[in-house]
């Protein structure tokens, strides 16, 4: 390939996450090294985030400059070895330029050679993709950057070792031995240090006069620079939230890049209202066309058919994308379990799309082809079984070119299938395929509108002849049919029909003069109705349980009455195809304009429902203690927040009960012991064992609080406690109850306490006046003072207040519902610009203390309130599914209260327990693990034309 079409010198892959100092510091050695000083570089190194203008699409830009480059030096590290573009630059490589012009520099990690094998040791080597096993002939050029640059981390032509790396990676660049390279270096560096002594002289007399001038122009610079990246991240949110309704992928892209050109609460409000939007999405797999196809499918809309096998394991589908050249090829498989994609097959499906399905066990794929044409694949293998002919469709007129109903067995053994035949075009055949043989075991002429469906467990083929109300099936093992007599009349005229797995009942889709029906074949009762769109679906196989519909642009979760339940997601066009899982945990759709995503109805890490095996519900709950309990007139049963993903933990019982007024209960950090105080009188139990510990103390002049719970927190050292008590607030050795520390000594008027998550920060709020009093707990052992007297923005009868996990943030709310934020470091405080919805109190912080919530019930509605905790800006809700509305007005209906790490936990009066993450990072993490897609140029031309912003996703 001559200099004509070669434009580059060479190719920088390197992981962006480990190595991008590292990359450009050995970019800028290559251009410099043996460069005369009269030519700006004599070289030509590509690396992306300095080679690409600001306006580009990514991959198309890297793919050109692969193009262009005579050499592909890789930046060997087990992050770029793991890295998805570093692999995919890598394989474009491999596949169209010779391994003879790759040069590896080990930046971190291990590689090592194997004279023996002629390949690398790859049970020693970290740094390198498998892909390169058994790629070179010989060993190829390598330079090692571990020890003494990588620990110097002195990245200059001037280091020694750094200067010999970079000289045996350019020689072959230049076409020219290392010495000799390095020898020519040495001697231009010699003309320029020369010339530049002449020169500093003048150049030191105009310094003086530019360096005043151009300080000041590079400060209005970068203020102007602040200012674009604020503004282009402030109009990427907005556009976000105009999103998240109908393009929630989009939406996400635009959260994503929102938070990465400049953190704002505006980015952070885009984030959070795409985290909800995306909740039950576990993958966008493709963007959508955003237009009608322009030359196949129905009506214009593109060909997008998904298949998810029964066991949740894997997703199949296509989609035509509006048909550029490289569009409409190939079937795609996704491992859901695994969740990545395998090796798609070399398919080719009928026009406007036709039958796609999967075996239960995902290993067997039926794809519709052109010309009444079926084709089984191999899944793991992608490899085409057989190919299995109905009839002579390319001599058919184009109605009569595709399968008019067709069914595949879970257990992938049998195909049945209605078709026409040239010469026969008014007659309509069934027949039955073996899957493994390819045999016809049945053929029949089948008049009439048929449907057909295998029963779950394979044994039995049903036929429903919907013009004449008629039911029949086909045993594949004894081969016989019969009838299964008739139904009611019911109107199935162009409606689109689902069966459930066990073939008694049938869903038939809505239409302009009817509505959506679920109908028992066995008894022939119509078991539900309802109004509106409803044209694709998945019945459960079972027949009862949620059933999964296809509602306009919308994919939801009906109940067995049809009623909505929830929306797993939206689509910029009318979905087309949906399937799911036997379980319904897995739900895939694709939409008009070639949009296909996969959702999970348990919440695909963005939302996890906890078990709660006890059916514990919000009442039963103290958010503050940490602790829930359960009385009876015997005794008192007890849980704690556990870890992880396994909800209440389980404590043990008293042997007493607890009243619910004047009562407070606290555990220590392992569970161990708890300490109640009940009306004044305090006593230490053994949960485990529900033994007593020591003797239960009564405390004098005892008054409840009025309008204030009373509240009890164990300190870290899992000994002491403290507590608010006659207008003071105590810590107490729960060894002797003895009073250790009086911490208001004149006395707080009201005391309100909140305790951070640590267990060693300690507010008490005046909840009648709004002064906030906080300590800390010492590595003495005794709690010291941080702030005393600091008045809370809003004071109007404080009825909450939290600290955060760390102690840097204290955060109250007041009688109207209006929070205050004070920072404890610096004393600010802040008040929060929209007033909380009605319900309970309760707030937490984020781990971080950035983000603070609320949770609120209004009627059949419940959820989050989300605040940036900074500066009390408003971020917007997330709307939660509460199973079992309160039905009790003194009983409340939502409880939060912090989880591990970053997670917070719901629990509403059903009992039905969730977990989600407070943590903005972890809403960036988790919206780039289901869309890591960069903007289109026309997108990124439009917000960021001026700017420097990374891909927010990539490693």
């Amino acid at each position: 390939m001559g200099r004509s079409t070669v434009e580059r010198d060479g190719f920088i892959s390197y992981s962006h996450a480990r190595d991008r100092e590292l990359a450009q510091a050995l970019q800028r050695g290559l251009h410099q090294l043996a460069r005369p000083w009269t030519r700006r570089q004599v070289i030509s190194v590509f690396r992306d985030t300095t080679s690409l203008s600001a306006n580009h699409d990514l991959w198309s830009s890297i793919l050109g400059e692969l193009q262009r480059s005579r050499y592909f030096i890789y930046l060997a590290s087990p992050e770029a070895a793991a890295s998805r573009w570093v692999q995919k630059e890598l394989r474009f490589w491999l596949d169209n330029r010779s391994p003879d012009r790759i040069l590896i520099a080990v930046g971190s990690g291990a590689v090592h050679w194997d004279p023996a094998a002629g390949d690398f040791d790859w049970s020693r080597t970290t740094a390198l993709p498998r892909m390169l096993e058994g790629v070179f002939r010989a060993e190829p050029l390598w330079v090692d950057l571990l020890v003494e640059v990588r620990r110097s981390r002195k990245y200059s032509l001037r280091q020694a070792e750094f200067r010999s790396a970079v000289a045996a990676l350019a020689a072959p660049l230049h076409g020219r031995g290392k010495d000799e390279l390095d020898s020519e270096d040495l001697q231009q560096r010699r003309i320029a240090l020369r010339l530049l002594r002449g020169a500093v002289t003048v150049l030191s007399l105009l310094l003086v006069t530019s360096l005043a001038a151009g300080g000041y122009a590079w400060q209005k610079r970068g203020e102007a620079l602040d200012r674009a990246r604020v503004s282009a991240s402030q109009a990427l949110a907005a556009h976000s939230m105009e999103l998240a309704d109908a393009d929630p992928r989009k939406a996400a892209q635009f959260a994503l890049y929102a938070e990465e050109t400049e953190p704002t609460s505006e980015s952070a409000r885009a984030l959070a209202r795409a985290v909800d939007a995306n909740s039950s999405v576990a993958r966008h797999l493709l963007g959508g066309l955003g237009a009608a196809a322009d030359y196949t499918g129905s009506g214009g809309a593109a060909a997008t058919e998904v298949a998810v096998s029964g066991d949740g394991s894997t997703l199949a589908y296509f989609s035509d994308l509006g048909g550029g050249p490289e569009q409409g090829r190939g079937v795609h498989i996704y491992d859901i379990r695994k969740g990545r994609a395998m090796k798609a097959l070399k398919a080719q499906w009928a026009l406007g799309g036709g039958a796609l399905e999967l075996s239960a066990d995902g290993r067997i794929l039926m794809l519709e082809t052109a010309y009444n044409r079926i084709q089984i694949w191999d899944v793991r293998r992608g490899k085409l079984l057989r190919t299995i002919t109905a009839s002579a469709g390319e001599d058919l007129a184009q109605v009569y070119r595709r399968l008019h109903a067709y069914a595949f067995s879970a257990d992938g053994r049998w195909i049945a299938a209605t078709y026409h035949t040239p010469g026969e075009r008014e007659t309509q055949y069934l027949s039955v395929w073996n899957v493994r043989t390819g045999e016809r075991v049945d053929h029949r002429q089948a008049p009439g509108n048929l449907r057909l469906s295998f029963a779950t467990d394979s044994r039995l083929l049903r036929v429903w002849d919907t013009s004449r109300s008629a039911l029949g099936t086909w045993n594949p093992k004894t081969r016989q049919r019969k009838s299964g007599g008739r139904l009611p009349d019911i109107p199935t005229e162009a409606r689109p029909i689902t069966f459930a797995g066990s073939g008694d009942t049938a869903l038939l889709g809505s239409t302009a003069r009817e509505k959506a029906e679920l109908w028992n074949l066995s008894t022939g009762k119509r078991l539900a109705s309802a109004t509106g769109s409803l044209e694709q679906a998945v019945l459960p196989a079972d027949g009862s349980g949620s059933v999964v519909a296809a509602q306009g642009r919308q994919v939801s979760v009906l109940d067995p009455k049809l009623r909505r339940l929830r929306t797993l997601g939206s689509f910029g066009w009318p979905v087309r195809s949906v399937a799911a899982s036997d379980d319904g945990r897995w739900v895939a759709a694709g939409s008009g304009d070639g949009a296909v995503s996969l959702f999970s109805t348990d919440g695909a890490g963005f939302h996890r429902s906890l078990p709660n095996e006890e059916r514990l519900k919000a009442g039963e709950f103290d958010a503050d203690g940490g602790v829930a309990h359960r009385s009876g007139p015997k005794g008192t049963e007890l849980w704690a927040v556990s870890e992880g993903a396994s909800g209440f933990r389980r404590l043990g019982r008293i042997p007493r009960p607890v009243r619910e007024q004047d009562t407070a209960i606290a555990a220590t950090s392992d569970g161990s012991r708890v300490t109640v105080v009940d009306r004044g009188v305090f006593s230490s139990w053994d949960p485990r064992t529900g033994a007593q510990v020591g003797k239960e103390k009564a405390f004098e002049d005892y008054e409840p609080e009025s309008g204030q719970g009373l509240r009890l927190f164990y300190l870290p050292d899992d000994v002491h406690v403290v507590t608010a008590w006659d207008s003071d607030v105590l810590v107490i050795d729960t060894r002797t109850w003895s009073v250790k520390q009086v911490l208001t000594e004149e006395g707080v008027l009201q005391p309100l306490l909140a305790m951070s998550g640590d267990r060693k920060s300690l507010a008490a709020v005046d909840w009648v006046e709004g002064d906030a009093h906080l300590w800390r707990w010492s590595d003495k052992g005794e709690f010291e003072e941080v702030m005393t007297g600091r008045g809370l923005a809003s004071a109007i009868g404080i009825s909450n207040a939290v600290v955060s996990h760390g102690g840097e943030r204290l955060a109250s709310v007041d009688a109207d519902g209006r929070i205050s934020l004070l920072d404890i470091p610096t004393g600010r405080v802040v008040l929060s610009s929209v007033v909380q919805e009605p319900g309970l109190e309760n707030l937490v912080f984020s781990r971080d203390a950035r983000t603070l919530a609320h949770a609120f019930t209004t009627g059949s509605r419940s959820g989050l309130e989300l605040w940036d905790a900074r500066n009390g800006e408003y971020l917007g809700q997330w709307a939660l599914e509460t199973s079992t509305p309160p039905t009790d007005a003194e009983e409340p209906a939502l409880r939060l209260a912090p989880g591990s790490g970053s997670d917070v936990l719901t629990l509403d009066s059903g009992g039905t327990l969730l977990r989600r993450s407070l943590d903005i990072a972890d809403w960036r993490a988790k919206l780039c693990r289901i869309v890591d897609d960069p903007l289109s140029k026309a997108d990124h031309d439009r917000y960021l034309s001026d700017l420097t912003v990374d891909a927010p996703c990539r490693p």
